[in-house]
């Protein structure tokens, strides 16, 4: 053994002794969320207070299994936010748990770990109806989670999936910002036990957290645009970007816009209409749903050729349904008619119709519309 080997065997036995007896302050503070980004896999994702491992445990045709939070081989351990991969037809109907183990550091050839904590098993509920399909809709929170929670508490009828369409917060500037209000309001929606979609609003692209949310949520496509099927819905989930031409002075010349919406416009563009002709209901998922001039473009022209019934998003803080040729309904979220209301609201996909019902914080139920399909 060099003297450079032994160094270093004796410092990490070091390390690792002192280590063993200081006071460990490791757990999970925000639960897991399951979450749909397309495809066959679902993301479960949570957070602990300090670096580690993570996985998923769950039992599928009897065989115990462990996911891990892992890349290439490697489970990764330099993070706080840990998203676990998980086939979706292993998960639905099905419980699981999430674990993390402690590691201070890992050096090339030992590792300083410390407390495994795991949460409490979860009853996934994610196989959907064939009908009777409720989907909670919750866009523009803006940090306004007591409204949020509140209008929520007046359905009656409890969710089969959760739509988070954007704007949670004002900017995404630090990871703090994507836990607090992205992983904590879908945990709160959700308790673990439905799946989550998000769609990403024109204020998480602001901050320099914004660029590095989507490697926690992997999409298909590697972008926040994808579709999903759910039971007898099959949707399109639109990344409507920034609000504003890139040359706008709040951006700082640090967007490119312009390139990714022609990305996102040729990919919309190129999905095949026979992949949607089985579903009962086709709804399109967007931030911003008033796409009949987005920068310049129809967006709607192919969704109406896809045969989609209906765009859902919020952005305008507003509560409307809008009879256009692809009919928008605009979910509401913090309004901006000087009423400081927050209104939640319930699509019921059931019978050949879509229902829309919209409730405030008080208790009033601001819109109740129902469309045939």
């Amino acid at each position: 053994m060099t003297i450079f080997s032994l160094l270093y065997a004796m410092f990490v036995a070091l390390f690792s002794t002192i280590g063993a007896y200081l006071p460990v302050n490791f757990n999970i503070t925000v639960e897991p969320s399951v979450f749909d980004c397309g495809g066959e896999y679902y993301s479960v994702v949570w957070v602990t207070s300090g670096k580690g491992s993570g996985y998923v445990k769950y039992t599928y045709n009897g065989e115990e299994k462990t996911v891990w939070d892992a890349s290439g081989g490697l489970i990764r351990t330099d993070d706080t936010i840990h998203s676990v991969q998980v086939p979706k037809a292993e998960l639905q109907g099905n419980t699981y748990k999430v674990g993390s183990q402690q590691v201070g550091f890992k050096f090339g050839y030992s590792a300083f770990k410390r407390k495994t904590v795991e949460s409490k098993e979860y009853s996934f509920d994610g196989v959907a109806k064939q009908d009777g399909l409720k989907l909670l809709c919750i866009s523009d929170i803006h940090e306004m989670k007591k409204e949020m929670s509140q209008s929520v508490s007046y359905f009656t009828d409890k969710p089969d999936m959760v739509l988070i369409l954007g704007d949670v917060k004002g900017e995404m500037e630090f990871k703090s910002d994507f836990v607090d209000h992205v992983l904590e309001n879908a945990f709160t929606l959700s308790g673990g036990e439905i799946p989550v979609v998000y769609t990403r609003g024109n204020h998480e692209t602001r901050g320099e957290f914004g660029s590095q949310a989507i490697k926690y949520l992997p999409s298909e496509t590697g972008e926040y645009y994808f579709t999903f099927d759910f039971g007898p819905l099959s949707a399109i989930v639109v990344d409507s970007g920034e609000d504003k031409e890139d040359d706008h002075e709040e951006y700082s010349g640090l967007i490119d816009f312009a390139a990714y919406r022609e990305q996102e416009y040729n990919w919309l563009c190129s999905l095949d209409a026979s992949d949607f002709e089985n579903a009962a209901y086709k709804i399109v998922f967007s931030h911003d749903p008033t796409l009949t001039d987005h920068f310049g473009k129809d967006w709607t022209q192919p969704m109406l050729d896809l045969g989609m019934d209906l765009i859902v998003g919020g952005h305008h803080h507003m509560n409307k349904f809008i009879e256009e040729p692809l009919p928008v309904f605009i979910d509401g979220g913090k309004q901006n008619d000087g009423s400081d209301a927050w209104i939640a609201s319930m699509l019921t996909l059931e019978n050949g119709t879509i229902r829309m019902l919209s409730i405030d914080d008080s208790g009033n139920v601001k819109l109740d519309r129902t469309i045939t399909v």
